[in-house]
């Protein structure tokens, strides 16, 4: 038996992936809107009473209605669903719901990021990875992104956020080959309806698809109370007291019409994008205002066309529509019966915008949000992977982190880093350096506004002391860049009898006091030296040492030298003991004196000199005794007194004696 059935002569034709007539059109509805994904089920008829639905799934199929003047207006799309729902008389039912390919998108999710490019780039690479047929009808600027982050939602659930952030709606052509999705932002992205760009108010149901014009008929004008003011409010870290706000205002003057919409974060980093975003916001809440339903029998519409209305009894109605929504229904008699088409015509139901009003989506698509934090690798910008510490060149120490969801190897924004303390130039700066695993938080759980909040180790990246031997130790250890092997160190040790602060830097170790220092010892002090040398130097004010209990010993294996710019004086409550092992050269400028309570001897194994420029004087408060090789010479009170052998080569003259010698 002939499995075709003939629909050469029927105002609806199936378009499909399996042979021509095998399926045929019993029944038709379909929904397309203004940035919506349409669907269309297809009731269709066949003698066969198996169908390989694989042949069908995710192929292009299209129902065709032909029109009285021989148009054929056409509703592609991709077969989502394929069933089989019984017999009707000696055939068989299947049905199909068609879908465009953009809705392919909502069976994708991914992780990606972006870098300085606008939201339509963005939108264009996607849809080209999908190989989906588009083409643009924009007239609009849009702002770029510095960073954008696609995180775990479908490609469809990220374009559309980004369209209606930025104004962007959508809409498709239709043609028996597929549906080619068009971007629109203004009235200019529309066009007049080829076949119907003027249309008929009837006033009451009339017609068909055969007659010989179209109609318009249950017409009702709705009006919505709506936000009157929105206002956006951000905050830019590298202009901290710049107002941020941006604001939009509607013109509408009925009571209650100034209602605020407030928002923050506004997402934007400079003002005039603010006030950007917030002129969209109230235009796509604005544009669920004076919208038209009506009911009709033109099937060539479609969302996105233009088509000026007549004949309304109201004036006012009567202008030119943007077509955003459509509902379309069509059914035919039995094949069997032969009976006409237009016994079951075709019935519409629409929604129209007025053409001079701005259409924008509403903002539906939530954006996701990250809940706790993530951690991440530090990775260096491009071109400078051999560094060890990358940082941004405008001062803020941000670093770039690689993600570990991220598949592209890119890398992240310059993503600041929290510290102890922020202040103006003051506070901690510890910036985290390549190949450091980091926890990243995301200001109010955007993907797009990472913040460092730590660093964690990781079997790569151990821990400075190792664990658990070491559980008692704690501190700060920095590694000498660039390559290592050397380090800074402050460390604690809190083992019970042997805590302890070590304090290490690898080259110099400067410190600087305004005021004063008090160090307390308990027991003793120790500065041990290596192969280096250490200077200590006081600008201004007084070095003062006091060891109040014990004693100071300084042993110096070579020289020691003592400087000092004016006077120098040293107490010694008891006793002083010098011992020089060689020569022993005391200079002095001006005057010395030696004063001692009780006796000074001077003792040497070889020769004791005395030299005077002028005059040596020796007073003594008894007697001044010289003795030298068994002779003995004594000057007392009144009286010189020789004893042993003395030689006088020359004659004896007595200075200040009131006595002879005897």
């Amino acid at each position: 038996m002939d499995s075709r059935l003939d629909q050469q002569k029927r105002l609806a034709a199936f378009k499909s992936p399996f042979a021509d007539e095998r399926l045929v059109v019993e029944s038709f509805e379909g929904t397309e809107g203004l940035s919506e994904l349409f669907e269309f089920r297809v009731l269709a008829l066949s003698r066969e009473a198996t169908i390989d639905f694989d042949q069908a799934l995710g192929r292009s199929c299209s129902v065709g209605l032909r029109g009285s003047h021989g148009e054929t207006r056409h509703f592609s799309g991709i077969a989502v669903e394929a069933e089989a729902i019984g017999r009707r008389g000696d055939l068989f039912a299947y049905r199909f719901v068609l879908r465009p390919s953009l809705w392919l998108l909502t069976r994708t999710s991914n992780c990606a990021i972006w870098h300085r490019k606008t939201a339509i780039e963005i939108i264009e690479e996607v849809l080209r990875k999908r190989e989906i047929d588009f083409r643009k009808a924009l007239s609009g600027d849009f702002p770029c992104l510095d960073y954008c982050v696609q995180y775990r939602e479908s490609d469809f659930a990220f374009v559309s956020r980004l369209m209606e952030q930025h104004g962007v709606y959508y809409f498709f052509e239709h043609s028996e080959d597929g549906a080619r999705l068009v971007l629109a932002d203004s009235a200019s992205s529309h066009g007049a309806l080829p076949n119907t760009p003027t249309i008929e108010y009837a006033g009451k149901e009339f017609g068909s698809i055969h007659a010989k014009a179209r109609r318009l008929y249950g017409w009702s004008s709705n009006r919505k109370l709506q936000t009157g003011k929105v206002t956006l409010r951000d905050y830019n870290f590298a202009t901290p007291n710049a107002d941020m706000s941006g604001e939009a205002n509607a013109t509408e003057r009925y009571d209650k019409s100034t209602l605020e919409y407030y928002d923050y974060p506004g997402k934007y980093e400079q003002r005039n994008i603010g006030k950007y975003y917030a002129r969209i916001r109230l235009e796509a809440a604005q544009a669920g205002d004076y919208r038209r339903f009506v009911d009709g029998d033109a099937a060539d519409f479609f969302p996105g066309g233009l088509v000026s209305v007549t004949r309304h009894p109201t004036d006012e109605e009567n202008k030119q529509y943007l077509i955003a929504r459509c509902t379309h229904r069509f059914a035919m008699e039995a094949y069997r019966s032969g009976a006409r088409a237009d016994a079951r015509p075709y019935e519409g139901s629409y929604e129209l915008h007025p053409s001079d009003r701005p259409f924008r989506a509403p903002l539906a698509t939530p954006k996701p949000m990250i809940h706790g934090p993530q951690t991440a690798k530090v990775v260096a910008r491009k071109g400078k992977d051999s560094e060890e510490i990358d940082v941004d060149d405008d001062g803020y120490g941000r670093v770039m982190v690689r993600f570990y969801w991220d598949r592209d190897d890119l890398r992240s924004c310059w993503v600041r880093v929290a510290q102890m303390w922020a202040g103006a130039k003051w506070g901690g700066q510890f910036i985290p350096r390549v190949g450091m695993e980091v926890v990243v938080e995301f200001l109010e759980g955007d993907p797009d506004r990472p913040l460092i909040v730590g660093a964690v180790y990781n079997k790569d990246n151990g821990l400075p002391y190792c664990l658990p031997a070491n559980k008692t130790q704690s501190g700060v250890k920095s590694n000498s860049s660039t390559g290592g092997n050397g380090y800074n160190e402050l460390m604690f040790e809190d083992a019970k009898l042997q805590e302890k602060i070590r304090l290490h830097a690898e080259r110099d170790l400067e410190s600087t006091i305004e005021h004063a220092e008090t160090r307390e010892i308990g027991e003793r002090f120790e500065t041990p030296v290596g192969q280096s040398s250490r200077k200590t130097t006081i600008k201004m004010g007084d070095d003062e040492l006091n060891v109040m209990s014990g004693d100071r010993k300084v042993t110096i294996a070579s020289e020691d030298k003592l400087t000092v710019g004016m006077s120098r004086e040293a107490t010694i409550a008891m006793s002083d003991k010098t011992t020089v092992g060689a020569n022993q050269n005391v200079t002095v400028g001006g005057e010395q004196t030696t004063q001692a309570g009780g006796a000074i001897t001077i003792q040497a194994g070889g020769e004791v000199t005395i030299m005077a420029g002028a005059t040596i004087t020796l007073v003594a408060g008894v007697s001044i005794v010289l003795q030298a090789g068994g002779a003995t010479f004594t000057v007392g009170p009144g009286v010189i007194n020789a004893v042993g052998p003395m030689m006088v080569p020359g004659p004896l003259k007595a200075v200040g004696v009131v006595a002879p010698v005897p």
